[in-house]
């Protein structure tokens, strides 16, 4: 049996931590859920010590416990909040967003700090500060010249890579591209689109359609969105109209690949042909991708199970061109 050092594993919520009843110092067990991401399966002590912070620790402003259907999440309300920024704006400057190199979180939060950006337009007038940018640790005029020659490229973009770059809760790069293909890759229609009309979007459900609905109906992330339309240029993809020959249909990858270079780029073909890529086998899955179709995987055993279909890369290929 193959052995791993876990040095930590994420809590996502105070749901998780009271129903373990945590503390500091407890024996707990761990497992890899996915056989990747550790998480607490167990906790054999329970002293159910952790005291839940009432500031918080970056901003020192009031935190409050929400709660959202059955589970408590801990949020800090102050919408200025430095890690809340950090985190906003590094996500909008990530590969699968705006693509935008040379902004570690490290280099945004020392931006942050100086006062040069504090929302994601802003990045796009960073060109002020130059004088300042160069004499800063780890900078200087070829890293500055890199970092603005990368966010002149960002300002062309696809609709579906900035609807993900916003940062919606729920919405992941796959649902991102679903809206744009939907709305005619008109960002407007999707901005007034209704909760009922989004419901009716295949795999946008209720809490996905109030993410969209609650964030395009805030007046700061309208006037934000509109500044960025007047930077931006949207890309409309050349194949638009073509028929989405995958439409429908949901695919799950596991083992090596011997065709495409990783799983990433085999799933943005699939997501391509509208398409959708889940991580786990479930009742809903089309097909198993697995070019060892006769491993003992739990994937394969599973899908065998469901009576799901295992086809390999060449298959997969030879199905999209047939179709």
């Amino acid at each position: 049996m193959e052995c791993t050092t876990v040095a930590r594993a994420s809590l996502h919520n105070i749901s998780i931590i009271e129903a373990l009843e945590l503390g500091i110092g407890d024996i707990i067990g761990v497992y890899k859920a996915n056989m990747i991401i550790p998480q607490i399966a167990f906790n054999e002590t329970k002293s159910n010590n952790i005291i839940i912070p009432s500031v918080c620790p970056v901003c020192n402003k009031k935190t409050e416990i929400r709660q959202n259907a059955d589970v408590k999440n801990l949020v800090c309300v102050n919408i200025e909040c430095p890690a809340k920024m950090i985190k906003s704006l590094s996500h909008f400057v990530s590969r699968d967003a705006m693509n935008i190199d040379g902004l570690s979180e490290a280099t945004l939060e020392k931006f942050i700090q100086q006062g040069f950006i504090s929302k994601s337009s802003d990045i796009y007038a960073i060109e002020q500060y130059k004088d300042q940018i160069v004499t800063m640790d780890s900078f200087g005029e070829k890293s500055y010249e890199n970092l603005i020659k990368a966010i002149q490229i960002s300002k062309k973009v696809s609709l579906a890579n900035f609807i993900y770059a916003l940062g919606i809760s729920n919405v992941g790069l796959s649902n991102a591209k679903l809206l744009a293909k939907r709305f005619d890759f008109d960002l407007k229609a999707l901005m007034e689109a209704n909760a009922d009309y989004l419901v009716t979007i295949n795999t946008i459900g209720e809490v996905i359609a109030k993410s969209l609905v609650e964030y395009f109906k805030k007046e700061e992330n309208r006037l934000e969105i509109n500044k960025l339309e007047g930077i931006l240029i949207f890309i409309k993809p050349s194949n638009s109209n073509d028929v989405a020959i995958l439409q429908d249909k949901t695919f799950v990858i596991t083992g090596s690949l011997n065709v495409y270079d990783n799983r990433k780029a085999l799933q943005e073909t699939i997501e391509g042909l509208g398409g959708k890529v889940a991580s786990a086998v479930s009742s809903n899955t089309d097909y198993l991708i697995n070019n060892d179709m006769l491993s003992n995987s739990s994937k394969n055993i599973k899908a065998k199970a469901l009576g799901i279909q295992i086809i390999d890369e060449e298959t997969f290929i030879n199905m999209i061109k047939e179709i």
